[in-house]
């Protein structure tokens, strides 16, 4: 049995023919060059040694490397239907995933969190060709922009803009379009006392501040309506702020959660003060993550297109990398979503 990895130079000595004569026929470059019989000796030598072309040599052919750093955790069923999305487009196109992520919770890591530019570092020293970052890395980043600016490393940055100065290209979603889908639903079934449950980073992450925005502004343009927001701060108890939600004089008799994990917590505070979903107060989440359908009763939510924006980041850079946009600026993609109505939604008790 052989040992080892066979070279190049042991499959152009095994047919017989010179190495770039061996190169070109396995990397099928001018095929018609060589006679039938000097392309089959090759393959079948390929075949025979289990050769397997060596992606380092190519990069410094090159200058790329084919491979992309993924800074997206799979931290929800979303989250792991944009990476499904992310890694499909670019297998599809020889390119290969290196994903990491920084700063999670203690459930996903014995070692604990690692530091940002730590994984940043980790990236350009195996020399990825691009960057697909998602927003805890990307506040960060504007301290370490530096770090892959300086060395031509394109980004594009999900559910978040840096600004223009960062030339970094995004995928984003439609939050205008997912506020007035909220709030002509609510509106529709004759809620005018309703609660925005905002998520972690209102003060730091554009799409937080974009959601809360644009709903109230949908709420505000409704003559009798109001709307309150709460903040869940990165430490706060969500359970006992969603309380403090549900026990307001007067009580909201809708929430619209800024995500399908805090209008559980939503649902859990209601439980413990006998308040029920939809009777009482309605509910809507975001994301329609894979729980949402499963909650008792199931969650009216709004349905990002995971996989969808997955796949639509990692072209958008892949295009950015073989200067598709050199002429056009930062590109950004705004992607829609769509109302999932299910039974947390209900027309308002009349007393």
């Amino acid at each position: 049995m052989a040992v080892g990895v066979s070279s190049l130079k042991d499959v152009a000595q095994a047919a017989n023919v010179s190495v770039p004569t061996a190169s070109r026929i396995l990397r099928k470059k001018n095929l018609s060059r060589f006679s039938e019989e000097t392309r089959t000796k090759v393959w079948e030598a390929a075949v025979k040694l289990r050769y397997r072309p060596n992606m380092l040599v190519k990069g410094l052919q090159t200058g790329l490397t084919h491979t992309i750093g993924v800074m997206v955790p799979p931290f929800d069923s979303y989250w792991s239907s944009i990476l499904y999305g992310i890694h499909d487009t670019l297998i599809s196109v020889d390119f290969v995933p290196i994903n990491l992520w920084v700063r999670h919770g203690d459930n996903y890591s014995s070692s604990g969190p690692v530091d940002d530019l730590e994984q940043i570092h980790r990236l350009i020293d195996r020399r990825i060709d691009g960057v697909i970052m998602w927003p805890p890395i990307t506040p960060d980043y504007y301290s370490h922009n530096e770090e892959l600016a300086s060395r031509n490393v394109p980004v594009v940055t999900i559910d978040h803009e840096l600004p223009l100065e960062f030339g970094a290209d995004s995928i984003t979603t439609n939050e205008e379009h997912g506020a007035q889908l909220v709030a002509t639903h609510l509106l529709e079934l004759g809620h005018r006392r309703i609660a925005h449950f905002g998520d972690v980073g209102l003060n730091t992450y554009s799409w937080a501040q974009r959601r809360r925005t644009f709903f109230e502004k949908q709420i505000a343009d409704i003559p009798g309506a109001v709307c309150f927001a709460v903040e869940k701060g990165k430490n706060a108890d969500g359970l006992e702020l969603a309380k403090k939600i549900l026990t307001a004089n007067p009580r909201p008799t809708a929430i619209y959660a800024a995500s399908d994990s805090l209008a559980r917590y939503v649902y859990l505070a209601a439980a413990e003060l006998k308040i029920r979903i939809p009777e009482d107060v309605s509910i809507v989440g975001f994301a329609d993550l894979d729980f949402a359908a499963f909650m008792m009763p199931p969650l009216t939510s709004v349905r990002q297109r995971g996989y969808e924006v997955g796949r639509r980041a990692a072209k958008l850079l892949i295009n950015r990398i073989q200067g598709k946009f050199v002429q056009e600026g930062i590109q950004n993609i705004v992607m829609n979503c769509e109302l999932v109505v299910r039974k947390s939604t209900a027309r308002v008790q009349t007393a």
